[in-house]
Formats: C-alpha cells, structure tokens, sequence
C-alpha cells in the first residue's frame, strides 16, 4: 500500500506501540482539524492503515518512525557538520575560562592573524581576554598589519559587553 509523504508525516507524528493506539490518536484529532486537506490526508491515513493487519501495521508504524527519526537525526548532524566546516577553529582562552574572571581583565577580543608573528600563523582565529595593557598591545599590533581584531566586548567582573556595530546610514 502507498502511503503519501504527508500521510507518512501524520503516521509518524502519531506513532504507538500498536496499531489501535496509533489509529486511537489519530481519529483523536480528526474532530479537530479545520484545515480541509490536513483533514483528508488524517482521514486517508487512517483507512490505510486500517487495511493492514496488526503485526505489520505495528512494524509499519514502527519503521516509519525510526525512519523520520534517522532522517532529521542525520539532518541535524549535516548542518553542524557543515557549520563547522565553514567557521576555522578558535584558539586562544576558553570562552568559560579562568582568564575571563581575572580582576584585571577588561577586554576580550576575537582576532585573525594577517602574518606570521608572535601571536600564529596567517589565517588563524584566537580569542583572548585581556587587561588594558594586553588590549593596547593588541591594537598596535593591528596597526602593525599582524593582527585583525574581529571583535571586542568590554569585560567586568567576567560578564561581557559587546561593542555594538555601528549601523549605517539609510538612503
């Protein structure tokens, strides 16, 4: 028997264990319903499933969500994978580290190595918190063309400030 991709959706969203507690939802909610196609999509659903004898209704429904299961379960993997492929990893201090806390710390900065230096190799993201001293060397060593500094927030007590971006002008 086929069932439709909304159909299947429906199935899914009402799993049970059995066919009759599977069914039992669904007619649940057909008294419900007041979107006309929503309703017939339930409705022919339901007589599908009603033509399927218990053992394999019961694998049916069972099959159908673990399959939507695995499908979002691979879908959330993907996006992280690939989000992470597009952000370069971040050295320099942990974002819950101890250096956040420090009483001299005042400033915390994302940067990007422009050349070789001190600080890494061209291409590579760190994150720093730092005293006022540690940000004045920082910002020379942006004038300098070492570093980019991509992002700044003040920092009291541990609790960060970003600076806000300034907006531009509308036309």
């Amino acid at each position: 028997m086929k069932f439709s991709k909304s159909e299947l959706d429906i199935i899914y969203q009402y799993a049970a264990p059995t066919k009759a507690e599977t069914l039992a939802g669904m007619k649940e909610i057909v008294p419900v319903i007041k979107d006309l196609l929503t309703k017939a999509i339930v409705e022919n659903a339901i007589r599908k499933l009603e033509k399927i004898p218990e053992p394999e209704c019961s694998q049916f429904v069972a099959a159908t969500k673990a399959r939507f299961l695995a499908e979002r379960d691979n879908s959330i993997r993907q996006r992280l994978a690939a989000a992470k492929a597009q952000e370069p990893i971040l050295q320099g201090h942990d974002l819950s580290g101890i250096e956040r806390f420090h009483p001299e710390t005042r400033h915390m900065i994302t940067l990007e190595v422009q050349k070789q230096c001190f600080v890494g190799f061209k291409g590579e993201r760190f994150r720093f918190f730092l005293s006022d001293e540690g940000y004045r060397n920082a910002k020379h060593s942006e004038q300098e063309g070492e570093i980019k500094i991509k992002s700044h927030a003040a920092v009291v007590a541990g609790k960060l400030y970003p600076d806000k971006k300034p907006r531009q002008q509308e036309r």
